[in-house]
C-alpha cells in the first residue's frame, strides 16, 4: 500500500518509553524520540465512559507513515500536544505502517 506524499500533512513524533523502574517498581524513565516523520492522522472511534467517579473519553485512531523499521507497540506517538499509545503495528509490504493508536484523555 503506497501513500501518496499529499496525505502525509501531520509531523508527528515517535518515542520510545522509559524502561526503567523506580524504587517501588513504578515504570520510570523519561520518554526519548525515536523517529520524527511525516503522517496522516485519522480518528475512526470514539466512546466517553466513567471511570474512577469521573468520565473518560477513549478515541481509536489510524496513523499512517511511510515504512520505518523498529516501531513497535510498546511506543507511543506525539501530534502536537495529543500523545497516542501504539496498539499495533501493520503493514507488511515494506512501503508503509498502518499504527492503531488509542488516545485517552
Amino acid at each position: 500500500m503506497a501513500i501518496r506524499a499529499g496525505k502525509l500533512n501531520r509531523r508527528i513524533i515517535i518515542q520510545t518509553v522509559g524502561t526503567t523502574q523506580d524504587a517501588i517498581g513504578e515504570p520510570g524513565g523519561d520518554p526519548t524520540t525515536f523517529a520524527t516523520v511525516w503522517a496522516s492522522v485519522e480518528d475512526l472511534t470514539g466512546r466517553e465512559f466513567i471511570a474512577a467517579g469521573g468520565t473518560q473519553n477513549e478515541a481509536q485512531t489510524k496513523i499512517a507513515i511511510r515504512y520505518l523499521a523498529g516501531v513497535l507497540p510498546a511506543m507511543r506517538v506525539l501530534d502536537g500536544s495529543t500523545a497516542y499509545n501504539i496498539e499495533s503495528v501493520l503493514g507488511q509490504d515494506k512501503k508503509s505502517l498502518l499504527l492503531m493508536c488509542k488516545r485517552l484523555a
